[in-house]
């Protein structure tokens, strides 16, 4: 629930990408332009409302390049639940401080689109398609450079939730190498995916058996 209500008319979308600059290091706001892209995109691919895709990638890092020692003051403002991972990880609590943060500063009011900004660093089971585009943008934007990125772009391709459990394997890796603790909604939202793609192929027809003799399409040649 988000407990700071607007005083302002939602920004249009030029409005919002000034404001966003004077908030956020360039390399931030370069990070924000190619995600709104890319969700663009996707919403495109995916049938969902792409001015709603093209606000929440826009914003969803809003809070991402506020001071570390601020965030836990500005959670216990908005009543954010901070659990132990988090506080030991502040960058963690980002999306749900950028939802109101979208609220307070451009005038968002959507559920939505404020779900969405909350849902993009963890994930959530039963996320939105929404969420669930943004969560994909902001690991497969232009800009990313990382290995395993080209897997996750081909997995985005093939539908959102193969992205989203390719996205979470790669932040699984990364952080095991740096030894961290891994926050069990990401695992969550991972199990969530993975049933969702179980059910989607339990749904699709079976194929028909060929006949013997007909040729069998060029990419079963190989």
């Amino acid at each position: 629930m988000y407990i700071q209500r607007s005083m302002q008319k939602m920004l249009g979308l030029d409005e919002m990408i000034k404001k966003l600059q004077q908030i956020l290091t360039p390399k931030r706001f370069r990070h924000s332009m190619n995600t709104m892209e890319e969700c663009i995109r996707l919403a495109e691919k995916y049938d969902v409302d792409v001015e709603k895709a093209a606000i929440a990638g826009l914003i969803h890092d809003c809070a991402k390049d506020l001071d570390k020692d601020a965030v836990l003051p500005i959670c216990e403002k908005y009543g954010i639940i901070v659990d132990e991972i988090a506080r030991s990880q502040p960058k963690l609590l980002h999306g749900e401080i950028g939802a109101h943060m979208a609220r307070e500063l451009f005038g968002v009011e959507d559920p939505e689109i404020l779900d969405a900004i909350t849902d993009h660093t963890l994930g959530r089971p039963g996320m939105s398609k929404l969420s669930s585009i943004v969560f994909v943008a902001d690991y497969t934007e232009a800009g990313r450079d990382f290995e395993g990125i080209e897997e996750i772009r081909k997995a985005a391709d093939e539908g959102l939730e193969n992205a989203i459990v390719a996205g979470i394997d790669s932040t699984i890796r990364h952080v095991l190498r740096k030894g961290q603790p891994l926050h069990p909604q990401s695992v969550m939202t991972r199990n969530w995916a993975l049933k969702r793609l179980k059910e989607q192929h339990q749904e699709q027809p079976a194929h028909q058996e060929q006949p013997a003799n007909q040729e069998l399409p060029v990419h079963q040649e190989r």
